[in-house]
């Protein structure tokens, strides 16, 4: 039976969308609106929000990350609508489904690197003590923070902590991953290199990435440019 779920599961699309409409009280007289979007999020594609509106990029990626509700539409994670879900419920999809990257990494400074990474695997998918170690071990090394596991937060260069925070948001292995606005306190040479990192996590683990980046940041081929 368990096999048979998670096969149906992985033969959804992770995130889809249907003529999503929103719009946030207006501030300073700029109001953020998003109109009848739609989009199928397949797992192992990285997909970028472009365009010259950054508010209205970050309302879009509320949305699709749960954190805001549309005024109108449809959202299905893992083909399970969200529409009619508690609040309670829809908390604990959003925490098991998605992976998030935010503008600042919100570490922990009082635990080490490896602690960090390590805790939704506590926290959300309550792995016990022997697989979370194997689990994030794994994860630290695929994004290259392995070497710094006993390290303190605030021994870490800018890029390392942006890294550790990666490795956190994906230790849990979400359906989708969400990054705000990436490389906007890195250099180009870096978010480049991060940018690399989340392209191969989406095809060796099935993640929809999705995101914002700087403007700088040039296209690359295998990206969903929406």
């Amino acid at each position: 039976m368990r096999s048979t779920a998670a096969a149906r599961i992985m033969a959804c699309d992770p995130l889809v969308v249907r003529n999503l409409c929103a719009q946030s009280p207006a501030i300073n007289g700029k109001q953020e609106v998003v109109r009848d979007f739609s989009c199928n999020f397949r797992g192992g594609a990285c997909y970028r929000l472009i365009g010259s509106d950054l508010a209205e990029k970050s309302l879009l990626l509320q949305l699709l990350g749960l954190q805001v509700m549309p005024d109108s539409g449809e959202v299905e994670v893992d083909g399970i609508p969200v529409s009619n879900l508690s609040f309670d419920d829809l908390s604990d999809l959003r925490n098991r489904k998605f992976g998030f990257l935010f503008s600042a990494p919100f570490l922990l400074p009082a635990f080490t690197v490896l602690e960090n990474v390590a805790m939704p695997l506590f926290k959300i998918a309550q792995v016990a003590a022997p697989e979370a170690k194997i689990i994030t071990e794994e994860i630290m090394n695929f994004v290259g923070v392995a070497h710094l596991a006993d390290r303190s937060i605030g021994e870490l260069s800018a890029l390392e902590q942006v890294q550790t925070a990666l490795a956190r948001a994906l230790v849990h292995h979400p359906r989708i991953f969400i990054a705000e606005n990436l490389g906007s306190k890195l250099s180009l040479e870096a978010t480049e290199r991060l940018l690399g990192t989340i392209r191969q996590a989406a095809q060796r683990l099935g993640v929809a990435a999705i995101l914002t980046t700087s403007p700088l940041i040039a296209q690359h081929p295998t990206d969903v440019c929406i």
